[in-house]
């Protein structure tokens, strides 16, 4: 690909996403990833494994009509949405099969995009401000 076509693709609106069905995974490219600068896109940025794949499920359960994108970069995983996400505890649990606790997420939460509230129950992400 020629350097203008991918500066072009880069700052091109994601059509995939405006068309696609609400609570479906996304898959962040270029063009998401270079506009993640220009939006409201909360979320954990998780070490891959097993929890990681549990808060993406987590995600869609906790979040209804929101598209949750998903940007996996084998070591770690990007898992966003529009200005705010909320995690369970309980939904975790469900997805995990197993008890856990809300502050094990930080074990493996290696950043996050947005602002954070954590509480006894669940984590929320969110812009107080939307860009």
């Amino acid at each position: 690909m020629n350097p203008i076509q991918w500066l072009k693709d880069l700052f091109r609106p994601a059509a995939v996403a405006a068309a696609a069905k609400p609570n479906e995974e996304k898959t962040m490219n270029a063009a998401t990833t270079g506009q993640a600068y220009h939006n409201n896109l909360v979320g954990p940025v998780m070490r891959a494994g097993d929890l990681a794949q549990a808060v993406i499920e987590a995600a869609r359960v906790d979040n209804p009509g929101k598209e949750i994108f998903v940007d996996d970069k084998r070591a770690y995983i990007r898992i966003h949405a529009e200005q705010e996400m909320i995690l369970r505890q309980q939904t975790i649990e469900e997805e995990l099969g197993r008890p856990f606790r809300m502050n094990d997420l930080e074990v493996d939460l290696s950043s996050f995009a947005g602002q954070i509230e954590s509480q006894d129950q669940a984590v929320r992400f969110y812009f107080a401000k939307k860009l």
